[in-house]
This record gives C-alpha cells, sequence and structure tokens, in this order.
C-alpha cells in the first residue's frame, strides 16, 4: 500500500507531553528532593523510551470495528486546504468554533484531517460543549486513512472507547488502536496508554518487564543512575514488587561504584555516599556517612566545605555546618553562599533571619547562583520570612526559569494558574508546567498533572492527568498518591472508584506517615461506606489525623457523632470533637458544634438549642422561636419567639418566615395583621415552604387579608396537596365541595378529602364524614360518614369528636341513637374547650329532651361557647334573654348587635344575668328553640 507523508499543522503534532502523573503539595515539599526521587524520574524516562521494543498482541475486536485499521490511501491536502486549515483554527482559538465547524464539514467528506479536527472540537470543547459521543463519530471516519494525524486520532479514538466516555466501554478496541498509534509515527502518549493498560491489566495482562529489563540492561554496564533506580525501584513504595535484599543487593553495587570514583577524589561521589549512609538512606551507616563527610570538607576544595557544611546542616552539626559554608562563601563559592541563606531561612535547625537571609542569598544571586535566585524570589513571594515582595519575588523567579531552572518554573507555573498574588495567566502557567515536567521536577509533574486532571487552565485530559499523577506517585509524592485518591474517592473529574481510592489513599499514608489529609479521606470514606473496610478504621485514622492536629479530621469526627454515620450517636463526644476543631481554627467547625448543639435542643436541652442559635445557627433560631412560640421547653413567650423568628427570616430561613406569618395571622402576641402575614406567608411560599404555600393559598382563596386570587390560591394549594400537605388537601377539598372561591365541583372535592384522609389527616377524615353523613357533595352514606368521623375522633380531633357526638345523641342523618356515646364525646370535646360541643351539650341539657334537664349545667356550657364566639350559642342567648324581657319577633342581625355590645363590654353582672335567666324553663325552651331557626 502506498502512503504519503503530510506537513501536520501544530495542532496534529505528536503529543510530546512526558506522560507522568502527580498530584500537588506545596513547593516548599520540593525544596531539597532527594536524589533518589530525581533518579527515579530518569528510570521512568528510561522504560518510557524501551516501550517501543518486543512485539505487541493484537486484541480481538468486532468486525465492525476492522475498517479502522484499514489504512486506505488518501492524497494529500493541497497547499490551499492547509491555508484553509490554518484560518480555521484561527476561528478556533479566537472563539468562532461554530463558523470553523461550518467550513469544517465540506472538507470532511475527502480530508480525513478535517474529521480529525471536528472530532477535536467536540472532544476538547472548543468552543461548543464537550460531545464525546460526536468526537467519537468523526474520529472514526478518520482513522480508516493513512494520514499525518492518523496517530492522534487513534490516540484520541482509544480514549473515548477506553474510558466509555460517550461510547460504550471497549478495552479491547482502545489496545488495537493505541497499537496503531504507535506503529504510525511512535507516539509516546499512545505507548503510556499501552503501558497503563498493562500495569493495570485493563484489558490486557499485566506486565512490567519490559521497564525491569531495561533498567536492568543499564545496570549491567554498572551505570550508577540505573543501579540507584533499581535499588529504589525495588525498596518499599517502588515500581516493582518490594525486594528488600534485591534492593540492597543494587544499592551495594552503587556504594561501590561511587567508592571507586570517591577513592579517585572525586567529592561529589563523597557527597553522593554521604547521603547513602544517611539515617534516611538506603544503607544507613552514621559512621561511614561522617567519613565521607570530613574527608570532603577536608578537601580543602571550597566546593566541597560547602557541600559538607550544608549536609552537616541538614543532618547532624549545624554549627560545624555553617561555618564550613561561612568559610566557602568568603573564599567566593557561589553555591556557599546560597545554603547559608536558606539555612538562615529557618532550614533544620537554624533559627530564621531576614537579614542574614537576604544577605546571603542576594550575593549567591549577584554570583550567578540560580538556587539562590529562585529560593530569594520564592522567599519575596510567601513573605514568611522576608517581607512580602510578590512583583520582586516573581522578577527572581522568572530569572531563574532564564536559566531553566525547574524548580523555578513550577513555583511560576503555580503561580500564574493561581492567579493569587500575580494577574493569572492559565496559559503561561501551563506552559511553564509542561518545561518543568520534561526537565524531570515532580512538584511540575504534580500540579500539571492536577491541571490536566481538572480542566484547569487547560482542557481537561484526565487520562494525562492521570498517567502524570500515576508517574509521581510511583516517584514516592505522596501529594500524587493523595490526589488520585481522592478523585476516585469523589467522582467528579474521574469515574467514581472507591477500589482505587483505597489502593491511593493508603499508598500516600505509607508514603508520608504524616500525610493527615489523606488519614482524613480514608477515615471518612470507611466510616461512610464509601470506601469497602470497617468504621472502627476509619475512627482510628480520623483520630491518628485529628491527633496530629487535622482540625477538618475533629469535624469529621464531631459530625459523625452528631448524626450517628458509622458509630453510634454521641452527642457529647460530638461537643468535644468540634470544639478542638473551632480551637484549632478550622472556619467550619463553629457552625458544625451550633448544629451539634441545635441536635441537643431537639433532644430536649432548651439551653443548647439557645446555645445554638446564639451562635447564629439559623435553623436553631427558627426552633427556639418556635419553643417561645408554643411553649416547648421554656415558658411560653411571644416577644422572644418573634424576636429569634424575626432573626431567622431576615436571614432567609422560609419556616421562620412562615411561623412569623401565623403570628400576624392569628395574633400571636401581635396584633393581628393580615396584611404582614401574608406578606411572610408569601416570601415563605415562594421560598419552597409547603405549609405556606398551604397558607397563603387559602388566604388568596378567600381573599383573607390580601386581594381575593383564586387561581392563584388553588395552584399554590395543588402544589402544597401534591407534596403531602394535609390541610391544603382539605382546603382544596372543601372549596371544592362547597364552591368557595372556586367552581363547585364535588367529585373534585371528595377526591382531595379522601387522599388526605387516607394519609392520616384527621381534619380530612372529619370534613370527608360530615359530607357522607350529611350527603353534601356526595350521596349520603352513613356507614362511611360514621367510618371517618370515628377514624378522626380517633386520632383525637376534637372538631370530629363534637360532630360524631351531636350525631350519637340526637340520631341525626341516619346514625342509630346512642346517648351514652354521644354524651361522652360531647363531653371529651367540651372539656377541651371546643364552643360547638358545648353549645349541643348546653342545649341538651337546657331542653332535657335527650338528656336529664339540668339547667345550671346547660346555662354554664352555653354562656362559655358564646363567650368564644360560638355563632348558634351567641343566638340562643340573644333571643332568649330579649323575648324574656317581653321583646318578640327580635331578628338575628338585632340580637346579635345587642349581644355584642353585652359581650365586648365584658359585663359580668349581664353574663351572669344572662345565665340566670336561661335556668327559667321558659327562657331555656327560647333558647333551645333559637338555636334551631
Amino acid at each position: 500500500m502506498t502512503t504519503q507523508t503530510f506537513s501536520t499543522p501544530e495542532t496534529l503534532s505528536k503529543t510530546k507531553r512526558h506522560p507522568t502523573t502527580q498530584t500537588r503539595s506545596t513547593a516548599k515539599t520540593f525544596a531539597s528532593i532527594a536524589p533518589r526521587f530525581l533518579l527515579g524520574l530518569a528510570s521512568a524516562a528510561i522504560l518510557s523510551a524501551c516501550a517501543t521494543s518486543g512485539s505487541q498482541l493484537q486484541q480481538p475486536i468486532d468486525p465492525e470495528d476492522r475498517e479502522l485499521f484499514a489504512h486506505h490511501y488518501v492524497e494529500s491536502m493541497p497547499s490551499s486546504d492547509w491555508n484553509r486549515m490554518d484560518y480555521i483554527r484561527e476561528l478556533e482559538a479566537s472563539g468562532q468554533a461554530l463558523k470553523a465547524i461550518e467550513l469544517l464539514k465540506p472538507m470532511a467528506q475527502t480530508h480525513p484531517e478535517a474529521n480529525y479536527e471536528l472530532g477535536s472540537i467536540y472532544d476538547e470543547a472548543k468552543g461548543v460543549p464537550r460531545d464525546p459521543q460526536l468526537a467519537a463519530h468523526y474520529y472514526r471516519l478518520a482513522v480508516p486513512y493513512e494520514f499525518s494525524g492518523l496517530d492522534n486520532a487513534s490516540l484520541k479514538l482509544g480514549r473515548l472507547y477506553r474510558a466509555g466516555d460517550g461510547v460504550e466501554r471497549d478495552p479491547a478496541l482502545a489496545w488495537n488502536l493505541f497499537q496503531q498509534a504507535v506503529d504510525h509515527d511512535g507516539n509516546p502518549s499512545a505507548r503510556i496508554e499501552l503501558a497503563e493498560m498493562q500495569l493495570a491489566a485493563d484489558g490486557v495482562s499485566r506486565d512490567v518487564e519490559a521497564a525491569r529489563d531495561q533498567l536492568e540492561q543499564a545496570a549491567s554496564a554498572n551505570e550508577p543512575r540505573a543501579l540507584r533506580a533499581l535499588a529504589d525501584n525495588y525498596a518499599p513504595g517502588g515500581a516493582f514488587e518490594t525486594d528488600t535484599t534485591r534492593a540492597h543487593d543494587y544499592a551495594e553495587r552503587y556504594a561501590r561504584v561511587m567508592t571507586t570514583r570517591a577513592e579517585n577524589g572525586d567529592v561529589g561521589a563523597m557527597l553522593a555516599l554521604a547521603r547513602l549512609y544517611a539515617d534516611d538512606g538506603l544503607l544507613p551507616q552514621p559512621a561511614r556517612q561522617e567519613q565521607w563527610l570530613s574527608r570532603a570538607a577536608d578537601s580543602g576544595e571550597p566546593d566541597a566545605q560547602a557541600a559538607a557544611g550544608h549536609l552537616l546542616i541538614e543532618k547532624s552539626d549545624p554549627s560545624r555546618g555553617l561555618a564550613l559554608l561561612e568559610t566557602a562563601a568568603e573564599a567566593g563559592n557561589a553555591d556557599a553562599a546560597y545554603w547559608l541563606g536558606q539555612a538562615y531561612l529557618g532550614q533544620g535547625q537554624v533559627a530564621p533571619d531576614a537579614t542574614l537571609a537576604k544577605r546571603w542569598l542576594s550575593r549567591a544571586t549577584e554570583r550567578g547562583q540560580v538556587d539562590a535566585s529562585r529560593t530569594l524570589g520564592n522567599a519575596y513571594v510567601e513573605g514568611d520570612v522576608l517581607e512580602q515582595d510578590s512583583a520582586r519575588g516573581v522578577q527572581l523567579l522568572e530569572q531563574a526559569a532564564e536559566h531553566n531552572d525547574a524548580y523555578a518554573m513550577a513555583l511560576l507555573g503555580n503561580l500564574y494558574l493561581d492567579g493569587e498574588q500575580v494577574p493569572p495567566q492559565p496559559q503561561r502557567g501551563i506552559d511553564y508546567l509542561e518545561r518543568a515536567n520534561r526537565l524531570g521536577h515532580p512538584y511540575a509533574t504534580v500540579r500539571l498533572g492536577e491541571s490536566y486532571l481538572k480542566g484547569e487552565g487547560v482542557a481537561a485530559d484526565p487520562v494525562h492527568g492521570v498517567a502524570l499523577l500515576t508517574d509521581a506517585a510511583n516517584q514516592q509524592q505522596s501529594g500524587a498518591a493523595r490526589t488520585l485518591g481522592t478523585a476516585y474517592l469523589d467522582g467528579t473529574v474521574l469515574q467514581q472508584d472507591p477500589t482505587k481510592a483505597k489502593q491511593w489513599l493508603t499508598r500516600a499514608i505509607e508514603q508520608d506517615p504524616s500525610d493527615t489529609t489523606s488519614k482524613t479521606r480514608l477515615g471518612q470514606g470507611y466510616l461512610e461506606g464509601t470506601i469497602p473496610g470497617g468504621s472502627g478504621q476509619g475512627i482510628s485514622l480520623l483520630e491518628e489525623a485529628a491527633d496530629q492536629g487535622d482540625d477538618y479530621a475533629m469535624v469529621v469526627l464531631g459530625r459523625a457523632y452528631r448524626e450517628g454515620v458509622g458509630v453510634a450517636p454521641d452527642l457529647a463526644r460530638s461537643e468535644r470533637w468540634l470544639q478542638r476543631a473551632a480551637q484549632a481554627g478550622h472556619p467550619s467547625a463553629r457552625q458544625a458544634l451550633a448544629r451539634t448543639y441545635r441536635a441537643s435542643g431537639e433532644q430536649g436541652n432548651i439551653d443548647d438549642l439557645i446555645r445554638a442559635a446564639r451562635m447564629g445557627e439559623v435553623p436553631a433560631m427558627t426552633d427556639l422561636g418556635r419553643a417561645y412560640l408554643y411553649g416547648r421547653g421554656v415558658r411560653a413567650n411571644y416577644a422572644s419567639a418573634r424576636q429569634w423568628l424575626t432573626r431567622a427570616a431576615d436571614a432567609g430561613h422560609p419556616s421562620a418566615m412562615a411561623s412569623l406569618g401565623r403570628m400576624y395571622a392569628d395574633g400571636l402576641g401581635v396584633n393581628a395583621n393580615p396584611s404582614r402575614a401574608a406578606d411572610y406567608l408569601e416570601r415563605a411560599a415562594n421560598a419552597g415552604h409547603i405549609g405556606a404555600q398551604a397558607d397563603f393559598g387559602e388566604m388568596l382563596l378567600n381573599g383573607r387579608g390580601v386581594p381575593a386570587d383564586p387561581q392563584r390560591g388553588v395552584r399554590l394549594l395543588t402544589q402544597a396537596a401534591n407534596a403531602g400537605h394535609g390541610s391544603a388537601g382539605v382546603t382544596l377539598g372543601e372549596a371544592y365541595l362547597y364552591g368557595h372561591g372556586v367552581s363547585a365541583n364535588p367529585d373534585r372535592g371528595i377526591r382531595y378529602l379522601t387522599r388526605a384522609a387516607e394519609s392520616g389527616d384527621d381534619n380530612a377524615q372529619r370534613v370527608l364524614g360530615k359530607a357522607y353523613l350529611e350527603g353534601n357533595g356526595v350521596d349520603r352514606d352513613t356507614d362511611q360518614g360514621l367510618t371517618w368521623l370515628t377514624r378522626a375522633a380517633d386520632r383525637g380531633n376534637v372538631s370530629a369528636k363534637a360532630a360524631l357526638g351531636s350525631a350519637y345523641l340526637q340520631g341525626d342523618s341516619g346514625v342509630s341513637q346512642d346517648v351514652e356515646r354521644g354524651k361522652r364525646l360531647l363531653t371529651e370535646a367540651a372539656e377541651t374547650g371546643h364552643a360547638g360541643a358545648e353549645a349541643a351539650l348546653g342545649r341538651a341539657y337546657l331542653s332535657g329532651e335527650v338528656l336529664p334537664r339540668d339547667p345550671h349545667k346547660g346555662a354554664e356550657l352555653l354562656v362559655e361557647a358564646a363567650r368564644q364566639g360560638h355563632q348558634s350559642a351567641r343566638l340562643s342567648m340573644a333571643q332568649a334573654y330579649l323575648q324574656a324581657r317581653g321583646i318578640e319577633y327580635v331578628n338575628q342581625q338585632q340580637a346579635m348587635v345587642w349581644l355584642d355590645g353585652v359581650m365586648e363590654g365584658n359585663s359580668e353582672t349581664a353574663i351572669d344575668t344572662l345565665q340566670d335567666l336561661l335556668e327559667d324553663p321558659a327562657v331555656a325552651e327560647a333558647a333551645s328553640e333559637g338555636a334551631s331557626s
């Protein structure tokens, strides 16, 4: 088959980024990178370079996918089309993606490059919403052809199939696409995808032999960096299976090579041996470390004195180290001046001294010491020891970056991405991180991996981000393992995978036992059940992290004991942990503590509820306001209720608004104010409060306190009823049943009432029972009427007891008379102050028809009902009194006007006279007749 090579535009050029992966740590973490980490980077680079060798097995795929590997010949695009493609990319860069797509589609009929470009637009969301399905469609149109961008098209299509992103996950197809990318032009990103699949056994067999073989081939020639890399990788936490014997053997071989060089006067080898024999080295032997440090210092060379002094400051003898450094620095050694300045920034056991730090670092910078320029710049940016001067700091960092200082590039990349101390320049930040990553700086790899993982400053590329972070984690960067574990746990930028989350967070803790963040996240996962394990493990990790000072671990423990997540609820323990977190300064601890106090308040501890409200916990303010309103746990106090409810309502709490609305509607502790009540209830209803929707809907339906708006009222009541609010269903049911505010629709009314009644609303049961008993809107059904009224009465509904009692007492509406049962029900209702029951029972005692005549008791009950405003009781009393005075043919309106004057005037004498008159048989008879007129 004939193929042609095309001059590929920049966006189709091969991906040259080193596919390492890492997570973010603070810049300080990398100020003194151990040499074995840098050697680990070298070993990773060797592994990447060697991955091209060896045969790769093709994986079986579906027949319909075989066309993707056809390698059809296609003519090269003419220069005019390449010029058009350049113009299209300019459109993409300027945000004119739709115009770019319009120009690409005709080209896509003949040029796979155009299909690839279309796929990239949708894959990378270049000015359009990301659409991986459409991206896969265009990539599939491109990859069957032999064109210059085939490797990138295969790579990106393979990533979609590997992740199941927009397409059904198909590891076998992904493997073949990656292999095609490698075969076409050695695409390094595709090689990393293949390596990841092998190492993770993702659709293929796991195979790490290639990496091990390449390092061992290099080590066979006694190449020290390969020997050191093998030693590191066989050590615990390395890329290979831990083998301490082999790790020790490779370290010994490394020591022999370096010893030979040191014996020949290589001071660098002496210092390398000193590091190897340090307490935290691969072969800890303090005596040998001291031997090689002394020999390096005794060489008399300023360079050796500087290096030895630096190690002494770090490891064992700061005073001797400072003396050696000053001697070397005064002799003109720039490194010694740098290390002195670094020491006076507070390194090791040396006390910080801003003046000396600035003096020595400035002198080293003037002598061209790049590390000093970067360290001084970072010190100005951080402002910990030196006075903060971000502009001067960035200038110094840029100066170091111009000399290819990878760490300075990494710091600048972070600064420009974060945009906290300098104006944000995301692209510039990514460029710096890419450069630093290529130079092998771990912090840059971590930060870059995070950026690709999250799409920060660059198009999101989770696969590349994971690769970067994985590589960094394999180099003992605990922050990288932590970021991967967190990403797999949260499931936002990566597909949630609890097993991988546990794996990476555990590795982070193993690599850095002081990593309290990983302990906290892993412990929280165990506790909440999002990571497989036991809650006991979770508590242990969280307490360990908390005891190491992690204030968030304290918060998690406090919340867990409050909510009973993974542990038995224990508000006392919750309070203790959250108090510790608040003392440690965690920003959310105070609010969490207030919630714990509120939870205690909900269990009846009013002091804790008051404490929570005073701490600003808005729901607690609402609870406390209601407590004062209804006298729950405290003496009822309407003023205090209004104070706390107003504070909560002003903070936007819908329930507080609803309660205030009801206070003003009912005149509880305030003058009744329907307009103000409507305002609070409307605000609460608009915030979604179901009860307020029911109350405000009823006001609108009946025009109470607001202009009537039955349509809106019904809409709000319907929302509340559909959400399960019983009284809203009752209001709607009665409105439709009797045509109150809406056109009568008895069938609909009965449906609403039945639904509310069946859900247990006793008021709905009462209304429905009366409707069936009286035949209002439905055919009379005495059995159903009694059933619903009895259910309501059994639930304590006093009005239902009154209605049921009257029916049994009088034997009305087809009910078999049961005087004793009727009397009992009416008496129970009357004893609660139910005016209707008092009136019915009072008239029964006055008339003596169904109960033994008792004028005194009847008069007493009728007066009590009238005092509460019961209409028929008031009318009975008024007509009886006037007729007893010889005033006949008095209409109801005249009688009520007179009675209002008596009752509202609070004339106890007049009321006593009424009661005395009612004990007269003739007057009592008039009262009984008045009730029915």
